[in-house]
């Protein structure tokens, strides 16, 4: 099958999903899920690895329980992708029911920059799309495979006011200008970082291969850390943006650090993988367990 045929079916397919409403696309999930845990996939095979990796002290039956439900969310958040990428704005943002902690993402934007970070946990997009309509928004874009699904993700993410910087030293030279300039840097700390740009660090007790461009700009001079995402509610009901401002705890891994600088750095990245570890104890069947996050360590 050609790309362009490719990039076809998937665009056609995202903007009839961007039409449903929540309801009837959770209820589609349901069904994926029935397929996918008869038929063998890759989905199935790397959530079920994982679990076992993060969470050995589970019983046969909470894992399996834990499988269906990790993998019902990962579908959830594939098909919303459809609102996320093809319909205004206001649409996703309408899903939204509640926003904790908005008071802190306020004040840290008075204060300076903001590195905010969000893991594959809950409706990532959405979340994105929520902080682009409240902040000035940089983040890094790894272009997608498929061109005409990439132009379809660029356009929609632009559309709600978000800069994009290129996956490269010129795209981190943008989001420190942007820090500087008392402006939002956007990050997915839990994303695989390219050759030379990470560490292994600890996380659920498994090493991984970790970013350390979030370290690095948390340094930046009068810069706040936020860490927050959009859990997704129960019956369809839509979405909360939950924040929290982590600087402090950040700032007494760092201040505590040796002076050996990799040492240093190794200590900012693992306090930074842990705090993102407990936000996802904090939901973890909506974390995208499908994700290889230890395929360069294990």
């Amino acid at each position: 099958m050609s790309q362009n045929l490719k990039s076809s079916l998937a665009i056609g397919l995202l903007y009839i999903l961007g039409k449903l409403p929540l309801w009837l696309l959770h209820g589609i999930s349901m069904v994926v899920l029935a397929f996918m845990l008869i038929v063998p996939n890759r989905s199935l095979s790397q959530t079920r690895l994982n679990i076992q990796r993060c969470w050995p002290n589970l019983t046969s039956q909470q894992k399996g329980k834990f499988l269906r439900q990790s993998l019902l969310h990962t579908i959830h958040a594939a098909l919303e992708m459809g609102i996320n990428w093809t319909q205004p704005s206001k649409k996703g943002l309408d899903s939204i029911k509640q926003i904790k902690g908005e008071s802190c993402f306020i004040d840290a934007q008075n204060r300076g920059g903001v590195v905010l970070l969000t893991p594959h946990l809950g409706n990532w997009e959405l979340f994105a799309n929520w902080a682009a309509h409240n902040a000035k928004v940089t983040a890094l874009y790894k272009p997608a495979k498929l061109p005409a699904l990439d132009a379809l993700i660029h356009r929609a993410r632009s559309r709600a006011g978000m800069k994009l910087a290129p996956a490269s030293a010129k795209g981190v030279l943008q989001l420190k200008r942007s820090l500087l300039k008392g402006e939002v840097n956007l990050i997915l700390p839990d994303q695989e970082p390219p050759p030379a740009a990470g560490i292994i660090s600890q996380w659920f007790g498994q090493p991984a291969y970790t970013m350390t461009l979030a370290a690095q700009l948390a340094n930046t001079k009068n810069t706040r850390i936020i860490l927050g995402f959009a859990r997704r509610l129960k019956r369809s009901e839509g979405f909360v943006i939950e924040l929290e401002d982590i600087t402090q705890e950040c700032a007494g891994v760092f201040a505590s650090a040796s002076d050996d600088s990799n040492a240093l750095l190794a200590s900012k990245v693992q306090a930074i993988n842990t705090l993102v570890e407990r936000l996802v104890r904090s939901a973890p069947e909506q974390y995208q367990w499908e994700y290889k996050r230890f395929k360069h360590t294990l």
